[in-house]
């Protein structure tokens, strides 16, 4: 018997372990993806809206049961609120929006939206095709901005949209196109190489109510293959490690790249792309410091543009100069793409 004293006593150690794991692996995730780019923070930058939920229910029972492991909960919570914000939104629309007239100088509408090469055909390529194209001329939007876009494509917005700039014949046709569509004239425009990639970076710079507004478009590196759905293939997993934590690298290097172009511009910014990356990655962090990120201002929800195995993430962003007021953010759910288009209205100073 005194051999099942032993166990029940390792038991019970155990499980006072185990029920603390949460919090510490929301501490340690928080900082963890600040300090490496590999499938642990990969890992981390999906899992911490879990951990989080699991503090928060473990806080609550803690609490009513008035046990001391609260405290080490409560550090995981302000440790998560220090370091990133909220991923669920409940932003009040300003009862004042109505009025505002999105059609004016004043403001801006902007889209941005992977398309997929228009190649999410489920119900036949032209389809796919018509109700990508009708849902951004429906929207009419002052600004949208297209990643993994068709070379040729650009003829079916020219009436709407005079002004526009795509990549395919500066950057090369190894490249992913993208493309910014204007209603203001381009006054400049550029693209960004990122070296051993297919994705890139492009901006165009315009004049709207007498200010310089440099739109960027931006497509992080993705894995370049469908890796994460080898999930069920175990002699797949050592070249999925490998892609993943160089895709985790890459990224990072890639949004350094367009922070510090982006410095060398002073006039106000708009950022707007697939990260393919959530906000608690160092990417998304690089980029978004000192501007404004239009879905935790204005959004509702999980801000969803990307879905795997019905889990939601939020890879696609508009992030806006921090001078400019954001007037709303809207998610889509229209299963035309891999990814759902996102639409935010600012108001210039």
């Amino acid at each position: 018997m005194p051999y099942l004293t032993k166990l029940k006593g390792l038991l019970y150690r155990f499980s006072k372990v185990l029920i603390l794991l949460p919090s510490i692996f929301l501490i340690f995730g928080c900082f963890y993806v600040f300090l490496a780019d590999n499938l642990v923070s990969l890992a981390f930058s999906i899992g911490i809206p879990i951990l989080f939920v699991f503090n928060l229910i473990f806080g609550i029972f803690w609490l009513i049961k008035k046990k001391k492991h609260f405290l080490l909960v409560f550090v995981a919570v302000m440790v998560y609120f220090f370091c990133f914000d909220l991923f669920i939104q409940y932003n009040q629309i300003d009862e004042n929006i109505e009025n505002i007239d999105i059609s004016s100088a004043k403001t801006l509408t902007i889209l941005s939206y992977n398309v997929n090469g228009f190649t999410n055909n489920k119900e036949g390529t032209e389809v796919t095709d018509q109700k990508i194209i009708d849902f951004i001329k429906t929207k009419n939007v002052d600004i949208f901005c297209i990643q993994e876009f068709s070379a040729i494509k650009y003829k079916l917005f020219e009436k709407e949209y005079p002004y526009f700039f795509k990549t395919n014949i500066i950057a090369g046709f190894d490249k992913s196109v993208m493309a910014i569509f204007s209603k203001y004239p381009i006054l400049d425009k550029g693209y960004i190489n990122f070296p051993n990639s297919k994705n890139g970076a492009m901006y165009v710079d315009l004049k709207v109510n007498n200010q310089y507004i440099r739109i960027y478009n931006i497509h992080l590196e993705s894995y370049k293959s469908d890796a994460i759905h080898q999930l069920n293939n175990p002699k797949s997993y050592s070249a999925i490690i490998k892609r993943i934590g160089k895709a985790e690298k890459t990224r990072e290097e890639q949004a350094i790249l367009v922070k510090n172009h982006i410095n060398n511009f002073r006039g106000k910014v708009i950022i707007c792309g697939d990260f393919n990356a959530t906000q608690f990655s160092s990417s998304y962090n690089i980029l978004s410091n000192s501007m404004k990120d239009s879905f935790i201002e204005s959004g509702k929800g999980f801000g969803l543009t990307y879905k795997l195995y019905n889990y939601p993430f939020r890879l696609d962003y508009i992030l806006i100069d921090k001078n400019f007021k954001i007037l709303s953010h809207e998610n889509f759910e229209l299963e035309l793409s891999d990814h759902e288009p996102v639409i935010s209205v600012i108001e210039l100073e």
